[in-house]
């Protein structure tokens, strides 16, 4: 056979190979961006559902910081009625620990 003959099949097989690797890449990326954009959604969502945790967590503290874990536990188990509060009162109430004087 001629040098110029090998030279072909050479080419030949070279191009078929680079094609069909050409073609496998083009399919897994394909797969891969549309599992990365799925991704994406799902990391959306988590950090949604992480800002409405915060928040119902800041809620659930700030009311247990305003009338008393131990009071608000033993107002459920009794069954006794929230007491209500003005405005006024719970407006300016902040969230530190105060020594009440009504007991004198």
């Amino acid at each position: 056979m001629s040098e110029v003959l090998h030279a072909d099949i050479f080419f030949f097989i070279t191009g078929i190979a680079v094609i069909v690797c050409s073609a496998i890449l083009c399919v897994v990326l394909f797969h891969t961006i549309k599992v990365l954009i799925s991704l994406r959604r799902i990391v959306d969502r988590i950090d949604a559902g992480t800002e409405i945790i915060a928040e119902d967590m800041q809620q659930l503290r700030s009311f247990f910081a305003q009338e008393g874990f131990i009071r608000n536990i033993i107002r459920a188990i009794t069954g006794s009625p929230k007491r209500t509060t003005s405005k006024a009162k719970t407006a300016g109430r902040n969230t530190e620990l105060k020594i009440n004087d009504e007991s004198r």
